[in-house]
């Protein structure tokens, strides 16, 4: 086998497996981990593999980002755990922070029952949008929209987030490992960073499917946010966290909305509960 068909075989496996360790590869192969490296640094240069410690990813792994269609249908029951978490920490007036994203815009609907006033900036424009004629005062932050996600990021965004201080943030993440909190995207990393900043508490809510998951732009470490995540997580993978300097709190998924005790008495006889 010839350098250019190893790669090419090297660059098969990781998309086949999402990610290998140097080791296994040069096993696999019957050439020396010294080669294998060699391979990778070829492969990164190319744009077509990221390294991480002991071993790669691919970078579709590494750059895919789903549609946000495809984001709201996956996991709700997961994301309205998450969001009802958060809610805890949220106060009537407060000044919030909402980040783009699926369970940020479950926790939007969320706000809608259990507050009567609240000032959100948001750079989503959904959540903008499930937020119209709620009574809340919204501040729907400026820049570039992203297609996908529908998010507004770039420079405009983080220069009128300067601007302002809010109670507390909400962000999400696509990534969440020892290294910190991340997302694909570089701009919309500069945007949550400065979410974070304008922010006197910062949350990031993030699913058990993104832990031990690194994307490509880290926009903070553990320390300095709250992870809230959900009861399917790996142990060990909070527990690792935790360790690295993390606080993470566990959603309980048990828990559904009639139970939750800021649902309103109207909010229960609309779904066909008590009155």
């Amino acid at each position: 086998m010839t350098p250019a068909e190893r790669r090419r075989a090297i660059l098969d496996l990781l998309e086949a497996k999402g990610e290998a360790s140097v080791e296994e590869l040069a096993r696999i192969f019957r050439v020396s981990q010294v080669t294998i490296r060699a391979d990778l640094a070829d492969l990164e240069a190319r744009g077509l593999v990221q390294r991480v410690y002991g071993g790669a990813v691919p970078v579709r792994k590494v750059l895919f980002n789903p549609s946000f269609e495809e984001k709201q249908r996956h996991r709700m029951g997961v994301k309205r755990a998450i969001a009802r978490k958060a809610l805890e920490v949220i106060r009537e007036g407060d000044a919030v922070l909402l980040d783009a994203g699926s369970t940020t815009l479950v926790l939007a609907r969320m706000l809608k029952d259990r507050f009567s006033k609240l000032f959100v900036l948001t750079n989503s424009v959904p959540v903008a949008l499930e937020l119209q004629g709620s009574g809340h005062e919204v501040l729907v932050l400026g820049g570039s929209m992203r297609h996908h996600s529908l998010a507004l990021i770039g420079p405009a965004t983080v220069r009128t987030l300067s601007w302002y201080r809010a109670d507390k943030a909400f962000l999400g993440a696509t990534g969440v490992d020892a290294r910190g909190y991340s997302t694909p995207n570089p701009l919309e990393a500069e945007t949550k960073r400065a979410m974070l900043e304008a922010a006197g508490k910062a949350y990031v809510l993030a699913d058990s499917s993104k832990l031990g998951q690194p994307t490509l732009a880290r926009f903070a470490a553990l320390q300095e946010a709250v992870l809230i995540t959900d009861a399917e997580a790996d142990p060990r993978a909070i527990a690792a966290l935790r360790q690295a300097g993390a606080e993470v709190w566990v959603a309980d998924l048990a828990l559904t909305d009639s139970e939750h005790p800021w649902v309103s008495t109207a909010s229960r006889a609309e779904k066909g509960g008590e009155t």
